[in-house]
Protein backbone atom coordinates (compact mmCIF):
# COMPACT_ATOMS: atom_id res chain seq x y z
CA UNK A 1 0.00 0.00 0.00
CA UNK A 2 2.66 2.27 0.94
CA UNK A 3 4.75 1.44 -2.38
CA UNK A 4 1.42 2.43 -4.51
CA UNK A 5 1.13 6.00 -2.46
CA UNK A 6 4.29 6.58 -3.39
CA UNK A 7 4.02 5.61 -7.09
CA UNK A 8 1.13 7.86 -7.42
CA UNK A 9 2.84 10.60 -5.28
CA UNK A 10 5.36 10.28 -8.50
CA UNK A 11 2.98 10.33 -11.44
CA UNK A 12 1.33 13.10 -9.85
CA UNK A 13 4.38 15.19 -9.16
CA UNK A 14 5.16 14.40 -12.79
CA UNK A 15 2.03 15.29 -14.17
CA UNK A 16 2.44 18.74 -12.62
CA UNK A 17 5.73 19.16 -13.91
CA UNK A 18 4.91 17.86 -17.13
CA UNK A 19 1.85 20.35 -17.68
CA UNK A 20 4.21 23.86 -16.59
CA UNK A 21 6.73 22.17 -19.12
CA UNK A 22 4.26 22.54 -21.86
CA UNK A 23 3.37 25.69 -20.78
CA UNK A 24 6.64 27.05 -21.53
CA UNK A 25 7.30 28.90 -24.98
CA UNK A 26 9.66 27.44 -26.95
CA UNK A 27 12.94 29.60 -27.77
CA UNK A 28 13.33 30.75 -31.73
CA UNK A 29 16.90 32.65 -31.68
CA UNK A 30 19.10 34.07 -28.75
CA UNK A 31 19.57 37.84 -29.47
CA UNK A 32 21.95 39.33 -26.57
CA UNK A 33 21.52 42.97 -27.72
CA UNK A 34 20.07 44.58 -24.76
CA UNK A 35 16.13 46.10 -24.81
CA UNK A 36 16.09 50.05 -25.54
CA UNK A 37 12.88 51.24 -24.21
CA UNK A 38 13.59 55.24 -24.78
CA UNK A 39 12.06 55.14 -28.21
CA UNK A 40 8.75 55.47 -29.29
CA UNK A 41 7.37 52.42 -31.34
CA UNK A 42 8.00 51.87 -34.96
CA UNK A 43 4.69 52.21 -36.85
CA UNK A 44 5.02 52.26 -40.69
CA UNK A 45 2.58 51.87 -43.57
CA UNK A 46 1.80 48.80 -45.46
CA UNK A 47 2.20 48.43 -49.57
CA UNK A 48 0.61 45.59 -49.77
CA UNK A 49 -1.76 44.96 -46.43
CA UNK A 50 -2.84 41.33 -45.70
CA UNK A 51 -6.19 39.81 -44.22
CA UNK A 52 -6.05 36.78 -41.83
CA UNK A 53 -9.28 34.95 -41.36
CA UNK A 54 -10.42 33.01 -38.07
CA UNK A 55 -13.04 30.80 -37.04
CA UNK A 56 -13.57 29.66 -33.86
CA UNK A 57 -15.87 29.05 -30.90
CA UNK A 58 -18.68 30.75 -32.54
CA UNK A 59 -16.39 33.68 -33.58
CA UNK A 60 -15.77 34.39 -37.81
CA UNK A 61 -14.03 37.24 -38.38
CA UNK A 62 -10.69 38.87 -40.47
CA UNK A 63 -8.22 40.58 -38.87
CA UNK A 64 -7.37 43.35 -41.75
CA UNK A 65 -3.95 45.24 -41.25
CA UNK A 66 -3.16 48.48 -41.15
CA UNK A 67 0.43 49.25 -40.19
CA UNK A 68 3.71 47.38 -39.49
CA UNK A 69 4.55 48.16 -35.62
CA UNK A 70 7.43 47.08 -33.41
CA UNK A 71 7.22 48.33 -29.52
CA UNK A 72 10.16 47.72 -27.38
CA UNK A 73 8.56 48.92 -23.40
CA UNK A 74 7.98 47.87 -19.83
CA UNK A 75 5.14 45.97 -19.16
CA UNK A 76 3.24 48.23 -16.30
CA UNK A 77 0.46 45.81 -16.12
CA UNK A 78 -0.90 42.93 -17.59
CA UNK A 79 -4.43 41.50 -17.57
CA UNK A 80 -6.10 38.31 -18.54
CA UNK A 81 -9.50 38.20 -20.12
CA UNK A 82 -11.81 35.11 -20.36
CA UNK A 83 -15.85 36.28 -20.97
CA UNK A 84 -16.21 38.04 -24.24
CA UNK A 85 -15.42 37.50 -27.69
CA UNK A 86 -12.18 39.28 -28.04
CA UNK A 87 -10.59 37.23 -25.47
CA UNK A 88 -11.38 34.20 -28.16
CA UNK A 89 -8.18 36.34 -30.28
CA UNK A 90 -6.85 38.04 -27.50
CA UNK A 91 -6.30 36.75 -24.39
CA UNK A 92 -4.46 39.28 -22.51
CA UNK A 93 -3.67 43.12 -22.56
CA UNK A 94 -0.64 44.83 -22.06
CA UNK A 95 -0.49 48.10 -20.42
CA UNK A 96 3.16 49.59 -21.82
CA UNK A 97 5.11 52.42 -20.97
CA UNK A 98 8.35 53.81 -23.18
CA UNK A 99 10.44 56.73 -22.89
CA UNK A 100 11.02 58.20 -19.40
CA UNK A 101 7.84 56.36 -18.37
CA UNK A 102 9.73 53.28 -18.60
CA UNK A 103 12.57 54.33 -16.23
CA UNK A 104 12.53 52.52 -12.28
CA UNK A 105 12.79 56.46 -10.97
CA UNK A 106 9.96 56.95 -12.15
CA UNK A 107 7.93 53.34 -12.72
CA UNK A 108 7.56 53.65 -8.57
CA UNK A 109 4.95 56.69 -8.64
CA UNK A 110 3.02 55.50 -11.02
CA UNK A 111 0.00 52.72 -10.13
CA UNK A 112 -1.66 51.13 -13.44
CA UNK A 113 -4.68 49.31 -13.26
CA UNK A 114 -6.92 47.41 -16.10
CA UNK A 115 -10.45 46.27 -16.73
CA UNK A 116 -12.86 45.75 -18.81
CA UNK A 117 -9.85 46.18 -22.05
CA UNK A 118 -8.90 49.72 -20.73
CA UNK A 119 -6.49 51.15 -18.51
CA UNK A 120 -5.99 53.82 -16.12
CA UNK A 121 -3.13 55.54 -14.45
CA UNK A 122 -2.40 57.61 -11.40
CA UNK A 123 1.00 59.31 -10.10
CA UNK A 124 2.08 60.64 -6.87
CA UNK A 125 3.37 63.94 -6.09
CA UNK A 126 6.77 62.51 -6.32
CA UNK A 127 6.12 61.53 -10.06
CA UNK A 128 9.13 64.00 -11.82
CA UNK A 129 6.92 63.38 -15.56
CA UNK A 130 3.80 65.24 -16.26
CA UNK A 131 0.28 63.34 -16.69
CA UNK A 132 0.42 64.69 -20.66
CA UNK A 133 4.15 63.05 -21.01
CA UNK A 134 2.50 59.88 -19.53
CA UNK A 135 -0.81 59.43 -21.89
CA UNK A 136 1.68 60.24 -24.89
CA UNK A 137 4.52 57.81 -23.56
CA UNK A 138 2.14 54.90 -22.44
CA UNK A 139 -1.05 52.75 -23.99
CA UNK A 140 -3.26 49.70 -23.71
CA UNK A 141 -2.16 47.05 -26.26
CA UNK A 142 -4.91 44.35 -27.22
CA UNK A 143 -2.47 41.47 -27.88
CA UNK A 144 -3.18 38.52 -30.31
CA UNK A 145 -0.60 35.97 -30.77
CA UNK A 146 -0.39 34.77 -34.36
CA UNK A 147 0.55 31.19 -32.95
CA UNK A 148 0.52 29.18 -30.07
CA UNK A 149 4.26 29.53 -29.14
CA UNK A 150 3.69 33.38 -29.23
CA UNK A 151 0.41 32.93 -26.75
CA UNK A 152 2.55 31.09 -24.49
CA UNK A 153 5.38 33.67 -24.57
CA UNK A 154 3.40 36.55 -23.90
CA UNK A 155 1.12 35.15 -21.14
CA UNK A 156 4.93 34.01 -19.86
CA UNK A 157 5.80 37.73 -19.47
CA UNK A 158 5.64 39.50 -16.16
CA UNK A 159 4.83 43.17 -15.03
CA UNK A 160 8.22 44.88 -15.25
CA UNK A 161 9.76 42.80 -17.53
CA UNK A 162 11.18 44.60 -20.75
CA UNK A 163 9.66 43.44 -23.61
CA UNK A 164 9.79 44.06 -27.38
CA UNK A 165 6.80 42.81 -30.24
CA UNK A 166 6.76 43.03 -33.47
CA UNK A 167 4.25 42.26 -35.82
CA UNK A 168 0.97 44.52 -37.01
CA UNK A 169 -1.76 46.46 -36.08
CA UNK A 170 -5.06 45.24 -37.34
CA UNK A 171 -8.94 45.93 -37.26
CA UNK A 172 -10.68 43.19 -36.67
CA UNK A 173 -14.21 42.43 -38.34
CA UNK A 174 -16.86 39.74 -38.53
CA UNK A 175 -19.53 37.84 -36.79
CA UNK A 176 -19.98 36.17 -33.31
CA UNK A 177 -22.84 33.63 -33.05
CA UNK A 178 -24.81 35.54 -36.06
CA UNK A 179 -23.90 39.16 -34.71
CA UNK A 180 -21.96 41.58 -36.21
CA UNK A 181 -18.74 42.34 -34.62
CA UNK A 182 -15.93 44.98 -34.74
CA UNK A 183 -12.87 45.66 -32.82
CA UNK A 184 -10.75 48.77 -34.59
CA UNK A 185 -6.88 49.76 -33.27
CA UNK A 186 -5.94 53.21 -32.69
CA UNK A 187 -3.32 54.41 -35.20
CA UNK A 188 -1.32 57.24 -33.15
CA UNK A 189 -0.21 57.02 -29.36
CA UNK A 190 -1.60 60.34 -28.49
CA UNK A 191 -5.45 59.66 -28.71
CA UNK A 192 -7.29 59.08 -25.29
CA UNK A 193 -10.87 57.56 -24.39
CA UNK A 194 -12.63 55.41 -26.51
CA UNK A 195 -11.23 53.83 -29.30
CA UNK A 196 -7.27 54.50 -27.99
CA UNK A 197 -6.29 51.31 -27.77
CA UNK A 198 -3.89 49.37 -30.28
CA UNK A 199 -4.80 46.27 -31.39
CA UNK A 200 -1.37 44.43 -32.27
CA UNK A 201 -1.42 41.17 -34.10
CA UNK A 202 2.37 39.60 -32.53
CA UNK A 203 4.39 37.68 -34.36
CA UNK A 204 7.56 37.84 -32.46
CA UNK A 205 8.37 38.05 -28.70
CA UNK A 206 12.07 39.47 -27.18
CA UNK A 207 12.21 38.85 -23.86
CA UNK A 208 15.27 39.16 -22.16
CA UNK A 209 17.55 37.72 -24.88
CA UNK A 210 15.20 35.00 -26.05
CA UNK A 211 13.25 35.91 -29.41
CA UNK A 212 9.80 33.75 -29.51
CA UNK A 213 7.84 32.95 -33.40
Amino acid sequence: MIKLVIILSIVAVLAVVGYFLLQRPVVSEEDFTTIYTSLDPEQNPLLDPNNISVNSRGLDVVFKSIARYKISAVILSKKRYVSDWTSIISPLDYALGWGDVAKPENLEHIEVRQTMRWYRYKFDNECAITQQYISAHSSNHHIIPANNNIRKAVLSAKKNDAIVLEGYLVNVSGKYKGGNVTWRSSETRTDTGNGSCEIMYVTSVKLDTNIYR
